[in-house]
C-alpha cells in the first residue's frame, strides 16, 4: 500500500469514522474493519466446530508472532519470531522480567519518576527482595540518556523506561540508553505499549533486551493480547512461570509432566496456559493491516494529523508540548487555557463523539493512521466552541 488516499479507504478499514472522531489511541483503540471481522468468523468457527479447529489456533499464535517480529524489528539475530511471547497485556510481560530475572538483595533497577503504573509496580515489587528502585526525575515525562546514567551504578542490573510517556508524548532516546546499558552489562527494556504500531521500532539495531505492549492501542488490537519480546541470551537468564503449555513437550498433546520440569527455550517459555486466542485473531488482522500499509506512511500519517493541531491549539489558547520539535510520537499533550480543566475538554467532547483524553493534567490527542487532517479541523472548531 502506498501513500495514495486511494489505495487506503479509511472509511472502510476504519467504520468508527462514520460516527465518531477517534482521537484516544493512547488509550483503546477501534477495531478496524478486518480485525473485526477476523474475530467474527473465529467465534462462528467456535460456535459451529467447537474445538475441531485447534490446530488452527497454534498457527494463528504463530502468525501473531511473526508479524509481531516484522513490527519491532527483530531480526534472525535477535531471535524472530521465536523470540516473541504472547502475552494478555503490557504488565503481565513486564512482570515474567521482573519475576523471572535473578535479582539478589543489593541489587537496583533504574526507571523513571514519571512512568505508567504497569512499568513500576513489577520493579517496585522487588522491594521485598531487598533491590533498590530508583526513579529518574522527568520534566513533563522528559529525561536524557545522561540522566539514567547518573542513576545507575555497579549495583544496577536492569534499566526500563516507556518508550513513550503516556501523558506528554515524549519519546525516550532510545538507542542511547541501550548502548550506554550495553557498556554497563545492564539488562535494558522498553515498556513500549505507546509506540508498537505507531512508529519504527528496532530492537534489534538498537540492542533491546526486552520489550512488552498490549495490542489494544497502537497495534490496533483489541484488549488481552499483547507481546513480549526477550533476546535470547535474556531469556536463558530468566525463569519462566510455572505451567504447563510452556513445558518443553514433544508434541502438543503430550500431557506427561516429568519429574524433573524442562521449560521451552524459545518465546513460549513465558506462555504458561491457554492463550488469548479470539484477541489472536483479530490482532493478526491488524498487525497485517499496518505492515500492509507500513509503519513510515504510519508515522507520516500521524504527523500530518498532528501538524494541523500544533498549528491551531495555541490560537485557542492551549499550549502544546513539543520538547523543542514537533511531535515524535502519535502523542501530543497540552496544557488547557488558563482556568480550564483539561477534563472539561474530555467530558464535552465525548458528548459530541470526539474522543480526547485527560492526562496528569494535559490535554491529549492520539491520532493514529485512520485518522486524517480533515478531522483535526473539526476537534479544533470543537475545541473553539468550547
Amino acid at each position: 500500500m502506498t501513500g495514495d488516499d486511494r489505495a487506503l479507504d479509511l472509511d472502510l478499514e476504519f467504520p468508527a469514522r462514520r460516527s465518531s472522531i477517534q482521537f484516544n489511541h493512547a488509550a483503546v483503540c477501534p477495531l478496524p474493519a478486518r480485525a473485526a471481522a477476523a474475530l467474527g468468523a473465529y467465534a462462528e468457527n467456535l460456535t459451529t466446530r467447537g474445538g475441531l479447529d485447534w490446530k488452527d489456533w497454534i498457527r494463528k499464535a504463530d502468525e501473531v508472532r511473526a508479524l509481531a517480529a516484522r513490527l519491532i524489528g527483530a531480526s534472525d539475530t535477535a531471535g524472530g519470531a521465536s523470540s516473541i511471547s504472547i502475552v494478555p497485556n503490557t504488565s503481565y510481560g513486564l512482570g515474567i522480567v521482573a519475576g523471572g530475572f535473578p535479582f539478589a538483595a543489593g541489587d537496583s533497577v533504574v526507571t523513571t519518576a514519571s512512568e505508567f503504573p504497569a512499568n513500576l509496580a513489577p520493579w517496585a515489587a522487588l522491594a521485598a527482595k531487598g533491590v533498590d528502585v530508583r526513579r529518574v526525575p522527568t520534566r513533563d515525562g522528559a529525561f536524557t540518556a545522561s540522566d539514567v546514567e547518573a542513576a545507575c551504578d555497579a549495583t544496577t542490573r536492569l534499566v526500563s523506561v516507556s518508550l513513550v510517556a503516556f501523558h506528554t508524548g515524549f519519546r525516550a532516546p532510545a538507542e542511547e540508553l541501550a548502548a550506554l546499558c550495553r557498556e554497563r552489562g545492564i539488562v535494558f527494556g522498553l515498556d513500549a505499549i505507546q509506540a508498537v504500531g505507531a512508529q519504527r521500532v528496532d530492537v534489534a539495531g538498537w540492542g533491546v533486551d526486552f520489550l512488552s505492549a498490549d495490542g489494544h492501542k497502537w497495534m490496533l488490537g483489541p484488549e488481552g493480547a499483547g507481546i513480549l519480546f526477550t533476546s535470547p541470551a535474556l531469556r536463558e537468564r530468566l525463569a519462566p512461570p510455572p505451567g504447563w503449555t510452556n513445558l518443553d513437550r514433544a508434541t502438543p498433546t503430550d500431557y506427561r509432566v516429568p519429574e524433573v520440569l524442562r521449560y521451552r527455550a524459545d518465546g513460549a517459555r513465558f506462555e504458561p496456559g491457554a492463550l488469548p486466542t479470539p484477541g489472536l485473531y483479530a490482532l493478526a488482522a491488524s498487525l497485517g493491516l499496518l505492515l500492509e500499509i507500513g509503519l513510515q506512511e504510519v508515522e507520516a500519517r500521524i504527523a500530518r494529523t498532528l501538524a494541523v493541531l500544533v498549528d491551531g491549539l495555541p490560537r485557542l489558547g492551549f499550549e502544546p508540548v513539543l520538547f523543542g520539535g514537533p511531535p515524535r510520537s502519535g502523542i501530543l499533550a497540552a496544557r488547557p487555557p488558563a482556568g480550564k480543566d483539561a477534563r472539561y475538554y474530555q467530558k464535552r467532547a465525548a458528548e459530541e463523539n470526539v474522543v480526547i483524553s485527560a492526562r496528569e493534567g494535559f490535554v491529549r490527542f492520539s491520532p493514529h493512521v485512520g485518522n486524517d487532517e480533515s478531522e483535526a479541523e473539526r476537534v479544533l472548531a470543537l475545541l473553539k466552541r468550547l
